[in-house]
């Protein structure tokens, strides 16, 4: 049985119209104007974010802040040190953050894609630092 009695409707017994809503004259402005700015408070796409290659040393200069024999020596005592206790520690300088990049996101991927550390054991540190923002980070895993 229908919530509505047939005898309300104009036409008993015949089936009611169904009309549309009527819409006020800023009705449609104001749904485009809605829908624009959806679409631009919606963080746009950023291009694809480059994650470095694995690094070749345990100290990785890329921003040129240590000389190379300072940088040779550090990567010897962190390659002894992975010989003496199967921990790797891995150091990364960078001169800056990648634009649009948050630290703790942009260190946890690039971590990930490293794999620095045996699996098994999780024994993996790399300490990244970015020498515009004065900023570092450790990650571990």
């Amino acid at each position: 049985m229908s919530r509505y009695p047939l005898s309300s409707c104009r036409h008993a017994g015949s089936r009611p119209e169904l009309r549309r809503p009527r819409l006020g004259r800023w009705h449609a402005p104001a749904v485009i104007l809605f829908s624009l700015m959806a679409v631009l408070a919606v963080k746009p796409a950023r291009a694809a974010e480059v994650i470095p290659p694995a690094p070749p040393h345990h100290f990785n200069d890329y921003a040129h802040v240590v000389s190379p024999a300072v940088a040779s020596h550090l990567d010897q005592e962190l390659a002894a040190f992975e010989r003496q206790t199967s921990n790797q520690v891995v150091v990364a300088v960078f001169p800056r953050l990648p634009a649009d990049a948050s630290l703790e996101d942009y260190t946890v991927r690039v971590a990930q894609a490293w794999g620095v550390g045996q699996k098994k054991r999780d024994n993996g540190v790399v300490l990244f630092v970015f020498m515009a923002e004065h900023r570092m980070s450790i990650e571990v895993g």
